[in-house]
């Protein structure tokens, strides 16, 4: 009987040490392994209004999408620029009924923050009726356009 109870003490210890060990805790997270990281900044326009009028800040005074024939066009337009390297932005103006490109426009802009700027387009002697369309590129990238109208004069 005390060699089975030595057999049994005997096969426990052996089977104790063949146990695997408990793995070791993990490390506590550093705060910055788990916070979200910011999204990336980006270059792009906030905000793009035509109209027939702009305020001293270079703000459209009314938006409109129709104009008459002797309106001076537009275009108030607000940037995000993300960095301090210089950008373009260039603005294409479209009449849409003969597909003829009007005028093309590039402006150099600083960052980083937020810039106002205005492009504006005239005809002293007034625009055809029909339709028009503006695109606005930023560093060569289309970032917004604008189809809008010319109404044909009151008799």
């Amino acid at each position: 009987m005390i060699a089975s109870r030595a057999i049994v003490l005997a096969l426990g210890m052996l089977l104790a040490g063949c146990q695997r060990s408990a793995p070791p805790p993990a490390p506590p997270a550093s705060p910055t392994a788990t916070a979200p990281l910011p999204a990336p900044a980006s270059n792009r326009i906030a905000r793009l209004e035509l109209g027939n009028a702009v305020d001293a800040q270079g703000r459209v005074v009314l938006p409109l999408i129709r104009f008459a024939p002797h309106d001076t066009f537009y275009a108030s337009i607000e940037l995000q620029l993300a960095d301090a390297i210089p950008h373009t932005l260039d603005a294409h103006w479209f009449y849409l009924d003969t597909r003829q490109t009007i005028l093309e426009e590039r402006k150099l802009l600083t960052g980083p923050g937020p810039r106002q700027t205005v492009f504006q387009l005239s005809k002293p002697d007034g625009w055809p009726p029909g339709q028009y369309r503006l695109e606005l590129r930023l560093d060569g990238q289309l970032a917004q356009a604008r189809v809008f109208e010319v109404a044909a004069a009151a008799p």
